[in-house]
This record gives structure tokens, C-alpha cells and sequence, in this order.
């Protein structure tokens, strides 16, 4: 039994990882100059933050596209776990310093695996940073410039959440304040 659950484990990870359902951490091609090392995307399935809308959310988990951004957030059960969306408000674009076209688009996306996946279980592309939050003392973050997180839960290394989010360039073009992730 203990085989097939880490068989089960194996492949959930590798999903995660390596398929466009996941995170995208695939390998780059060896005629790259920079030679064969792992890819961080922040888009879940096709959904980007700062770019897709609440159609496109829909779409992705299956619900009526005519729903209010609020009905489309989540949280929604999908293959592998669970996802939550967060859109850009008028009032977040105020606050960010948002253009108004960006108001109505995915801000973050936060998927909860549903299996058990641990610290260890992750290949990380150099250039993931840890990032401790003051208010939060029970997780740490691993977090890209592609705007790629994973919040890890102190002392057990699980993962508890993979966030989609803004990268790091587009971040500094709003006037977002934040330690780590959103």
C-alpha cells in the first residue's frame, strides 16, 4: 500500500511540476547558452495573473461564465486539489496603482494540492528565494521572480499552497507592499 501511495505521490508531483496544469518547472532546451535548468511560470492551467479575466477562470473550472467575478474566485475542487482566484478590484487598482485595464483580471491564484507533497518533493529552478512574513510564524514562502510560491509549513516541510502571482517586474510597476506573496 505504502508503494502505491508514493507511486500516486510520485506522479501528482510531476504533474504539478512539469505539466501546464501545475507549475510549469520544465526543462530548457540544452541549446540554450544558459545550459539545462528548470523554468518557473506563474500561470495554473492556462490562467495568468494581470492578464486573464473571470471568463477565462470559468472556463478553466467549469462554471457559467456569466457568474460575478466574486461567484468565480472559489474555492473550486480540480484535478490534484483545490484552487482559489483573486481578482484585481476597482479598489486594489487604486490602491496598486493599477491601470484601469487591468481592474477585473486574476490578481493571484492559490491551488491547495490535495495529496501530500513535501519541500523535498519540489525541483526548484535556481533563483527561488525564502521569504518569512512577519505575521505569519507557522509557514514559510519559496518564491520566483516569475512570480512562482510555494508556502511551506514550518517544521514539516509540507506543502500547503502553490501561488500563481504578478512576477517580481511586474510587481514594481504597481504599488504593491508586500514581504513575500499576496
Amino acid at each position: 500500500m505504502e508503494i502505491v501511495s508514493l507511486a500516486v505521490r510520485s506522479m501528482l508531483v510531476g504533474l504539478i511540476l512539469s505539466a501546464p496544469a501545475g507549475a510549469q518547472l520544465g526543462r530548457a532546451s540544452s541549446n540554450s547558452s544558459a545550459g539545462v535548468g528548470a523554468v518557473a511560470k506563474n500561470s495554473w492551467r492556462g490562467i495568468t495573473p494581470l492578464r486573464s479575466s473571470a471568463a477565462e477562470v470559468a472556463q478553466a473550472v467549469g462554471t457559467d461564465d456569466r457568474q460575478t467575478d466574486a461567484a468565480v474566485a472559489g474555492p473550486f475542487k480540480v484535478e490534484g486539489g483545490e484552487v482559489t482566484f483573486s481578482f484585481l478590484t476597482p479598489k486594489l487598482a487604486e490602491i496598486y496603482r493599477a491601470p484601469r485595464s487591468m481592474v477585473g483580471k486574476v490578481f493571484a491564484v492559490y491551488f491547495q494540492p490535495g495529496e501530500r507533497m513535501v519541500r523535498g518533493d519540489l525541483r526548484l529552478a535556481p533563483g527561488f528565494k525564502q521569504c518569512a512574513e512577519e505575521a505569519n510564524k507557522s509557514s514559510y514562502y519559496l518564491v520566483s521572480d516569475a512570480g512562482l510560491a510555494y508556502q511551506i509549513q514550518r517544521g514539516t516541510d509540507l506543502v500547503e499552497r502553490i501561488i500563481y502571482q504578478p512576477s517580481r517586474a511586474e510587481i514594481r510597476r504597481l504599488a504593491v507592499n508586500t514581504e513575500c506573496v499576496f
